[in-house]
C-alpha cells in the first residue's frame, strides 16, 4: 500500500493531467479518506474561482467560488480510478 503522502503526489499529477485549469488554481486539500475496504484513497481538493489576489477588486472576491475536486486512486498501486466533482449537499 502506499504511503499518503506518495498518494498526495500522484492525485496532484492526476488532476494536472485531466482538469489543468482546475490545477492551474493551487488547490488545498481538504480531506482524505481511505475506504473501508482500504483500497481506494478518495482525496477531495478545493480552490476558488478567481483567487488572485493581486488583481481581484471587491466585485471579484464577492463572486468567487468555491470548486471541488475528488480524485480517487488505487490505494496499492496508485493508479487513477476516478477524477469527479463531489455533488452538492
Amino acid at each position: 500500500m502506499l504511503a499518503p503522502k506518495e498518494v498526495l503526489v500522484k492525485a496532484r499529477d492526476y488532476l494536472g493531467e485531466v482538469v489543468p485549469d482546475f490545477a492551474a488554481l493551487d488547490p488545498k486539500v481538504d480531506e482524505m479518506v481511505l475506504t473501508p475496504d482500504s483500497s481506494v484513497w478518495k482525496i477531495t481538493f478545493f480552490a476558488h474561482s478567481g483567487d488572485n489576489p493581486k488583481n481581484a477588486s471587491l466585485a471579484d472576491i464577492v463572486r468567487r467560488q468555491r470548486i471541488e475536486k475528488e480524485v480517487a486512486v488505487a490505494a496499492d498501486n496508485g493508479n487513477l480510478i476516478a477524477v469527479r466533482t463531489p455533488a452538492p449537499f
